[in-house]
């Protein structure tokens, strides 16, 4: 019987330096970027099993040990819609991989959502919030298939890391990715 192949490894992208004004998007009425606290864990823990419905479901517990509680994540942001959480984006810092750098977490939204600049919202915080803590730059970390979230990050300065992610080379997979990302969307 043959082992598996390994799940392959999430995509790494960067922004070299902080620079430039964030331009938090004007989001429609009722939408407002905020931190979360913890009333909002329950909705957290809905919207991150939506939003990450492949790696299954997300609990209050699961909320506190990855985001609230956890002693690498420095902020959770949430968009809130008419006081609720529909999207979020989690600032926190990887010292022993990337030091000097904050580190984008755990960027979801609910479908329903979409199409709003929540995600646009999001980065922005994102800069400001690293701004704050003295980050001199910023990574994050992808999967190949996420194409709206991509096409947000690279609009928001951050750029493909091709060689020696974990020991692995992700030319081949960017070079499938970027036309899918960057040809003008059709209908």
């Amino acid at each position: 019987m043959t082992e598996p192949a390994p799940a392959p490894t999430q995509l790494l992208m960067h922004r070299p330096d902080l620079e430039g004004e964030a331009l938090v998007p004007a989001l429609p009425p009722g939408y407002e970027v905020r931190l979360a606290n913890a009333e909002d864990e329950a909705a957290l823990a809905a919207l991150l099993s939506i939003a990450f419905a492949e790696l299954g479901v997300w609990t209050v517990e699961t909320v506190r040990e990855r985001l609230t509680q956890a002693e690498d994540v420095d902020a959770v942001y949430v968009v809130a819609f008419e006081g609720e959480p529909v999207a979020t984006a989690s600032s926190r810092h990887d010292h022993e991989r990337f030091p000097g750098s904050g580190y984008v977490h755990w960027v979801g939204a609910l479908p329903a959502h979409s199409g709003k600049g929540l995600g646009s919202a999001l980065m922005d915080q994102m800069l400001v919030d690293f701004r704050a803590r003295g980050y001199r730059d910023a990574v994050l970390e992808t999967d190949d298939f996420r194409l709206p979230a991509i096409r947000t990050y690279l609009r928001h300065g951050y750029v493909p890391v091709t060689e020696n992610v974990k020991g692995e080379n992700h030319l081949k997979r960017w070079s499938a990715i970027l036309p899918q990302v960057l040809s003008p969307r059709r209908g």
